[in-house]
């Protein structure tokens, strides 16, 4: 297996793509984030995407994607009790339409996730 070297996360697009909302990437500065007692936060309101900056890029990725996630559940307008089924059928299109809109957070993500911890 080749290992390529991942891209500065720094050099990621700033607008993350969502469904009809864009998304700013905050690069979250550890204090604010332990402040906060978290990792990463995606705010629908304000439409900010924040991922704390002192981790590896394999977690980074992570968090980043699970973010991304809750972008989606919230573009997908889908309640807290919604079946998994009911989850699966509403998050897939909006997961694949954030894909094809961000490739170049989609394949950072891609090799960051690759590397190991």
């Amino acid at each position: 297996m080749s290992r390529r070297k991942v891209p500065d996360r720094n050099a990621l697009p700033s607008i993350i793509k969502i469904g009809i909302a864009e998304y700013t990437l905050i690069h979250w500065d550890p204090l604010e984030a332990e402040a906060a007692r978290c990792n990463g936060e995606c705010n629908i309101f304000t439409f900010e995407i924040r991922v704390r900056t002192d981790m590896p890029d394999s977690l980074f990725a992570e968090i980043l994607e699970h973010e991304i996630n809750h972008g989606c559940w919230a573009a997908a307008k889908l309640k807290g009790r919604a079946s998994e089924e009911t989850v699966v059928n509403r998050l897939t299109p909006i997961q694949i339409a954030a894909r094809r809109d961000n490739p170049e957070i989609y394949a950072w993500i891609d090799r960051a996730i690759a590397q190991k911890v």
